[in-house]
């Protein structure tokens, strides 16, 4: 009997040190949020209109108000007042910050790459649009090959840079912290064109001081398809499906221009947004697919 009881000891002894060895399973950010009653999100300064800061200086735009939205849906879901707290990021760090657990999303417009997606993961598409070269018109009516052995200013560290690699290898890159700076050397001459999605250029393009010096290249598709997303921890299911069908359902109607979803866009993008930049038939496709889940 006794030396039943030392193996059952030796047992349990085993037993206890493989549990502690074992890592302890990773809590949930709906759990964390639900237990601290704070919703932690970054966005960036600069990416007008989806995110820049108003004359007073909170944080506003497009994207900014899908956090918001997420924010009333976390609420309503957890039963209870949530504080949001609003933490700038960049190009760089708005991944580092959600993969090691500062924050808890992020959204402004994130590519979705497969490097980025090793150690996040994203949401399903917030916006649609594609990457394209803002450039002096001289370049721009000569088409793409004009710009090889020219300078291309991009955001550094940002998915544009492989873009511009692979679509116009002979130009040389130029990073900048954002595009403003990138915009400003274009206007001084320092280089040759800049780099973005399509509505950012057009954005810039617009409040330069001679718009029709620039053009956009191509002039009638993309270098590079962009489904933008939000940035969300790695392998956090439960969070990733809780923010997926709250853009599932702000999403209904938007086939047919109504719904919540199309009310924000409108707000930004419509006749009297910051930017008209109409919701085309492509975009419309990409969002309707992607809500196309069934609602058991």
């Amino acid at each position: 009997m006794a030396r039943h009881w030392r193996g059952l000891t030796l047992g349990l002894g085993l037993l206890a040190l493989l549990c502690a060895a074992l890592p302890a399973a990773a809590e949930s950010v709906l759990d964390r949020v639900s237990r601290t009653g704070v919703l932690k999100a970054g966005t960036r300064d600069l990416v007008r209109p989806f995110a820049f800061r108003d004359a007073s200086g909170q944080f506003t735009g497009f994207s900014v108000d899908l956090i918001h939205a997420f924010h009333r849906a976390l609420e309503q879901r957890l039963d209870r007042e949530i504080t949001l707290e609003i933490i700038q990021v960049d190009a760089q760090s708005r991944i580092s910050k959600v993969a090691d657990g500062s924050l808890d999303i992020s959204c402004d417009i994130a590519s979705k790459t497969w490097a980025r997606d090793a150690v996040i993961d994203f949401s399903l598409t917030i916006f649609f649009n594609g990457t394209r070269i803002l450039t002096e018109r001289q370049f721009g009516l000569a088409g793409l090959p004009a710009l090889q052995g020219k300078r291309v200013g991009v955001i550094a560290n940002s998915s544009t840079i492989t873009v511009i690699r692979n679509t116009v290898p002979g130009a040389e890159i130029v990073p900048f912290a954002d595009m403003n700076q990138a915009m400003a050397a274009l206007e001084a001459g320092e280089v040759e064109g800049i780099s973005n999605i399509s509505i950012i250029l057009r954005g810039l393009q617009r409040r330069a001081s001679q718009p029709g010096r620039y053009v956009v290249l191509p002039r009638a598709d993309y270098l590079n398809a962009e489904p933008m997303a939000c940035i969300l921890p790695q392998n956090d299911s439960p969070w990733r499906d809780f923010i997926d069908r709250t853009l599932v359902r702000l999403m209904k109607g938007v086939e047919e221009y109504r719904g919540p979803y199309f009310e924000i866009y409108q707000k930004w993008f419509g006749p009297d947004g910051d930017l008209h930049y109409p919701l085309n038939q492509e975009a419309i496709r990409h969002l309707t697919e992607i809500r196309s889940w069934i609602d058991e």
